[in-house]
């Protein structure tokens, strides 16, 4: 038979676990000599092959002190720490064998065979976290190692993180979002973690009020006239207004049907079941819809100057941002439309399940983040409240 490099290194391997049955020790360097052959990926290689001897290496456990605990006491801990373990049981053996699995194992699984059930936009984030912030660091974990104090160390390692595009520390909120992945990829695994996340920054989220929408409407220029006036009436998402197609409005009902969201030139279903939605809009918005369709009767409502579907990413950079500058008011973003839009609604008591249907929301407390209250509107409500002297 012809012993190859890879035979040869298995049988070496083999014989080092045997080897480290025998002195009661579970790493290779505990025994000098071997690691002029062995290499750590080698042990772990024969451990995924032969999951049940890997099994039967024997590993010390300090159960307490000799010159405290006699030898009758220390059978009796043993005893009663194995029975806590479950260690002799049938279903302990089964779970060992099954879960010889290194993290990038596990996460290439993970990709193959749940991420393709979730949104496309949680597919690109995930398999993001995944490269970048997960699979260096678990990389070679068996996952049944992957524990509480493994898991806040990994954090702690987060939170002094230099992210490569915004060249500053990673946000306790991106921190969380890796988290959650992490917990995807290891649902029974994360069941027994007991760890301190870091906590969020309380920042308030930019909003236009309805006069910078107006001043933002006047300054814009061709469809982004329509599209801004569209997104602060309406309170979409900039990917549901992507999506919108001619024969989604209808003049006749005063309402626009949103029936499919964009994920950057894809095209996907509204981000949740609630997305499906009719939104009731005012005539002058309406009547501005009406000049900017013309005679058309179908395609997309809005399109790039390449005739694609608009990017919420492209509008920030090259036409909103901008104009805000010129104006002179704060940055905002397409989502600073949808934030101002619910903040008026809820000023001026629109009822929370309605509002929560038109912006396609599934809990008011969601709704709740998105209100907004300016320091004018507070000194209002307080004057109308005052006791009359």
């Amino acid at each position: 038979m012809l012993i190859t490099p890879t035979l040869l290194g298995s049988l070496i391997a083999g014989v080092a676990c045997w080897l480290l049955f025998w002195f009661g020790v579970s790493h290779v360097d505990s025994i000098p000599f071997l690691n002029r052959y062995l290499s750590k990926d080698m042990i772990m290689e024969w451990v995924r092959q032969n999951p049940v001897q890997a099994l039967l290496i024997r590993k010390s456990i300090p159960i307490g002190s000799t010159k405290v605990m006699g030898k009758f006491e220390a059978k009796r801990k043993l005893k009663d720490l194995i029975e806590e373990q479950g260690v002799n049981k049938p279903a302990h053996l089964e779970r060992s064998v099954n879960s010889i699995k290194t993290f990038s194992e596990q996460s290439k699984w993970f990709e193959e065979n749940v991420l393709p059930l979730h949104k496309d936009s949680s597919q690109n984030s995930s398999k993001y976290n995944l490269k970048c912030h997960l699979v260096p660091h678990f990389k070679d974990m068996f996952i049944d190692e992957i524990r509480s104090q493994q898991v806040q160390e990994w954090l702690t390692l987060m939170g002094k993180k230099i992210s490569e595009q915004r060249k500053k520390r990673l946000e306790p909120k991106t921190i969380q979002n890796v988290y959650k992945v992490l917990r995807l990829v290891l649902p029974e695994q994360s069941k027994t973690w007991s760890v301190k996340l870091p906590s969020l920054i309380q920042k308030e989220q930019r909003y236009f009020t309805p006069e910078e929408a107006q001043r933002l409407v006047d300054a814009a220029e061709g469809q982004y006239k329509v599209l801004f006036a569209l997104m602060f009436a309406a309170g979409m998402r900039i990917s549901e207004l992507a999506g919108l197609r001619v024969e989604d409005v209808n003049f006749k009902e005063s309402i626009i049907h949103i029936r499919r969201s964009m994920f950057i030139h894809k095209e996907v279903t509204p981000k949740t079941a609630a997305g499906y939605r009719n939104v009731d809009i005012d005539s002058a918005t309406l009547d501005m819809l009406k000049k900017f369709i013309g005679k058309r009767k179908d395609g997309r409502l809005f399109v790039s100057k390449k005739g694609t579907a608009l990017v919420g990413g492209n509008i920030n950079r090259e036409v909103l941002k901008p104009i805000c500058k010129e104006l002179g008011i704060p940055e905002g973003t397409t989502h600073a439309f949808r934030h101002g839009r619910i903040s008026v609604l809820v000023q001026n008591g629109v009822p929370g399940e309605l509002i929560k249907k038109w912006v396609g929301h599934t809990d008011l407390r969601t709704t709740a983040r998105y209100s907004h209250f300016p320091s004018e509107y507070r000194k209002e409500v307080v004057s109308k409240l005052a006791i009359k002297s």
